[in-house]
Formats: C-alpha cells, structure tokens, sequence
C-alpha cells in the first residue's frame, strides 16, 4: 500500500490506491509538459471553486520560482523550508509539501493536496477543530499566480519522493484563511483581463504591510515609508489585482 504525507502547517497520512507505471525520471520539471500539466491542474481547481471567485489569478510557471523548489526537494529533509529561502526579487513565497514511499503524477499529488477541500468551508475556514486545510487554501489563494515545483528521490527516507511546491506571492495569510478568494460572479474584479474563468490582471510587485493602500491614501506614493514598501500599491493602480 502506498504510504503519502503532505505537509503544510500540520502533517497527516493519507493511504491512497498506488499508482502504477510512474518512473521517477518521468516527473522531471525539466520535461516542459511536467510544467504544464502543474499549472493546468492547479488552474483547473481555481477556475472551480465553489463559491465562485471574482479574483481568482491564473497561475503561470516560473523557472525562478522552479528552481526554488528543486534546490529545496534535493536536500531531502521533507521539512518546510525557511522562509527566507523561498523568496524572489518581488515576492515572499508559500509552500506545499507532498511525500509518497512511490512515485506518484503530478496530477496525483496536487489531487491529494486538494482533497482538503471536504474540511474546508468559505467563510468559515476549518470544519472541525484541528482540521488540515493549508494546502488546499494555498492551492485557491486568490492573487498566487507564480508557481514552481520538484520532485526528489531521497533513498535514505521512509518516504522516498519529496515533492515540493512553491507559490507566489504566498498565501495563508492567518487572519484571511476563511476567505482564501473574494466570493462573487467570476471574474468581476477582472471583466477586461479574464481568461477561461481566471484573471490575468497580475501585479508584478508586493506591499510589505497589510494597511499600505490606507498609507497610500494617507501618505500618498511620495513618502518613503510607502514608496518603498508599498510597491504594488504604488506601482500597480490599472486594476491589477493585488
């Protein structure tokens, strides 16, 4: 029986059918469909949320986010890795960890990461006390529109194949977790930049504080506190979603 962990702020089992026929080599992010099929199955559980999303960005790949992922699955010590280890030149990024004792897909592992969903309800977060449901609200969040990704074969571990994911900007902030997307008609905060049910108005750049459009307001873009740590909402005021 295959045996799987998945990691986020909590870890559990899961004892799922075993997948037949997944060579390891076959998972590599440096074959370009592996790439696709990770954006294109994470874009199919945005696009299908319920309820639906106003601001739901598409996810793209990045080769800088991927390499991320990668330098962190080969140390094989299936942990979370510090947080100033995943960072861009933009962004602080989120993780989702995935550990199976065979090698499963890519659409496999994300399947199960998202199956989270049966203990999560918008609006109210966890179901029950102690519920997992990191991974899948990462999964959903509304403006991580960056992802990357690796699988590592580590031989010295129970559970031999590490598979990490990271998204930017991360995700899960704590005092939004019930409300990982804004509720509404799809795609109405992006009526101009909506593609198959996802918005593509992406801001480039991130704020450093939670209250920068209320510094912005009161302060304006000239003061250095803001200009400086408001970037996104400084720099993006075209409707971009922050």
């Amino acid at each position: 029986m295959l045996s799987i962990v998945m990691l986020s702020m909590l870890t559990y089992l899961q004892q799922p059918s075993e997948a037949a026929g997944v060579s390891f080599s076959s998972l590599s992010t440096n074959i370009s469909t592996n790439k696709q099929i990770i954006v294109d199955t994470h874009n199919n559980f945005r696009r299908n949320v319920s309820p639906k999303a106003t601001n739901m960005l598409k996810m793209m790949w990045s080769d800088e986010v991927g390499k991320i992922a990668d330098n962190w699955a080969k140390k094989c010590n299936l942990q979370h890795s510090p947080q100033d280890a995943r960072k861009t030149t933009n962004f602080n990024c989120g993780e989702n960890l995935f550990m199976s004792s065979s090698p499963v897909t890519w659409e496999e592992a994300i399947t199960n990461l998202h199956s989270e969903i049966k203990d999560f309800q918008y609006g109210t977060g966890a179901k029950t006390t102690g519920a997992v449901i990191g991974h899948y609200t990462q999964i959903v969040w509304y403006n991580s529109y960056l992802i990357g990704a690796s699988v590592a074969y580590c031989p010295n571990a129970e559970l031999k194949y590490f598979y990490v994911f990271n998204f930017c900007p991360a995700g899960n902030m704590a005092n939004q977790i019930p409300y990982p997307y804004k509720s509404g008609q799809t795609c109405a905060d992006c009526p101009n930049s909506c593609d198959n049910g996802l918005c593509t108005n992406f801001c480039p750049y991130s704020n450093a504080y939670g209250n920068c459009p209320q510094l912005k307001d009161q302060l304006t873009c000239t003061h250095p506190l803001v200009r400086t740590n408001c970037l996104a909402s400084c720099k993006c005021v075209n409707n971009e979603i922050i």
